[in-house]
C-alpha cells in the first residue's frame, strides 16, 4: 500500500501541469457547452483538478521522492543557499498534510499552496453539492 501511494504522488509530483491545464480548459469548455447539465459539472471538476494541481507543484517544491541520500538532498533542492551535502536543521521535518518541508532549514513549500489546496477542496465540495441539488431537483416533477 505504501509503494502504491509513493508511486502516485511521485507522479502527482512530475505531472501537476496537466491537471492545472485541465483546470482551466474545464471552465472554457463549460461556456462553449449547449446543454446545461454537462456544462454545471465542470465547475466541481475544475476545482478538484485546481487542488490536485496545487498539491503537486507543492509536492514537487520538497524534497519528498529525491533518490539520494538524505545528507545530499538539500543540496540538489536549494543550490544556492547550501553547499553540496548540507544537512538541515537538526528539528527540521516533512509533512505531507498540511504539505511542509523544513529538512534544509526555511520550509520549501510556498506559502500559497497549502491555502490554495485547503479553498479549492472547499469549492469543490460546496459546488458538488449545489449540482447535487439542482439535479435533483431538476428531476423532480413540478407540483402544478
Amino acid at each position: 500500500m505504501n509503494s502504491v501511494l509513493f508511486i502516485a504522488l511521485l507522479l502527482l509530483m512530475l505531472a501537476w501541469p496537466v491537471p492545472a491545464l485541465a483546470a482551466l480548459v474545464l471552465p472554457a469548455l463549460a461556456l462553449r457547452a449547449r446543454s446545461r447539465r454537462r456544462a454545471g459539472w465542470s465547475l466541481p471538476a475544475a476545482t478538484l483538478c485546481a487542488a490536485i494541481a496545487s498539491y503537486g507543484y507543492g509536492l514537487k517544491s520538497t524534497t519528498f521522492g529525491a533518490w539520494t541520500d538524505p545528507d545530499d538532498r538539500c543540496g540538489l533542492v536549494r543550490p544556492d543557499l547550501y553547499s553540496y551535502g548540507y544537512r538541515g536543521p537538526a528539528n527540521g521535518s516533512q509533512d505531507m498534510w498540511p504539505l511542509r518541508d523544513t529538512t534544509c532549514g526555511p520550509d520549501l513549500v510556498p506559502g500559497f499552496v497549502n491555502p490554495l489546496v485547503a479553498g479549492s477542496v472547499a469549492l469543490f465540495a460546496a459546488s458538488v453539492l449545489i449540482m447535487a441539488v439542482v439535479t435533483i431537483r431538476a428531476r423532480r416533477p413540478s407540483a402544478v
